[in-house]
């Protein structure tokens, strides 16, 4: 006994409606932030924008960096959202994975094939004050040099020094930054954190410590590698 063709067609139907996800309940974002993958699943069915910034002028592949959610990362980069888009404050994926610590999304994105410049990166998280051993540990890994300045002339040390970020500057010590590293002025780390310019001059006075209990010279004392990188 053979099926109606009107028959088959509707039985085809419903049985593709059966297959196919219901529609979100959860704008992205938030299924993003709280890592609903289901939710970000029925989105990349349904054809929601993965480069649309909500409010906070974040995308969605912002907000997952961000969280650290590489789950939700590889299914926004899957469905094609773009990893190097910036956000309203100008920051990609990348960065905010970093700032925040995030390395397994940072590793995510270096092998979707985001170029990384390491050293820029290095000196930028250290002028912000970032103090996130995996996170310069992943960018010494990417080849970044603890006391090799970037072209603005700062090393890693000496911009966290300028921004009076104890915390950074300690934790790059630690790392193996030369204390007696000059930037490409010419500027001893230990000069720069007895200077009165710039911000948070308590925090830099402990950063004169710091140095100094760590073998620091001021610029007129000789003995110092003021020259040298680690290049």
């Amino acid at each position: 006994m053979s099926i109606p063709k009107a028959a088959l067609l509707i039985l085809t139907l419903l049985l593709a409606a059966c297959s196919e996800p219901a529609p979100p309940t959860l704008n992205l974002y938030r299924a993003v932030a709280i890592g609903d993958l289901d939710q970000i699943k029925r989105h990349l069915h349904w054809g929601t924008d993965l480069n649309q910034a909500d409010a906070a002028g974040d995308e969605p592949l912002h907000v997952a960096a961000r969280q650290g959610n590489v789950a939700s990362a590889r299914l926004l980069l899957g469905g094609g959202a773009d990893p190097q888009r910036r956000n309203v404050q100008g920051r990609t994926p990348l960065q905010l994975a970093l700032i925040h610590g995030k390395t397994r999304v940072a590793e995510l994105l270096k092998d979707q094939g985001v170029p990384i410049d390491s050293q820029t990166l290095l000196i930028e998280l250290a002028g912000m004050g970032v103090a996130n051993r995996d996170s310069f540990e992943f960018l010494l890994r990417q080849g970044a040099h603890l006391n090799l300045p970037v072209p603005s002339g700062e090393t890693a040390l000496t911009a966290a020094i300028l921004g009076g970020h104890l915390e950074t500057a300690a934790r790059l010590i630690l790392l193996g930054a030369d204390v007696n590293q000059s930037n490409a002025k010419g500027q001893r780390p230990l000069d720069l954190a007895r200077s009165q310019l710039g911000p948070r001059r308590d925090d830099r006075a402990r950063i004169s410590e710091l140095l100094e209990r760590n073998g620091a010279l001021p610029g007129d004392q000789e003995g110092g590698r003021g020259d040298q990188t680690d290049e």
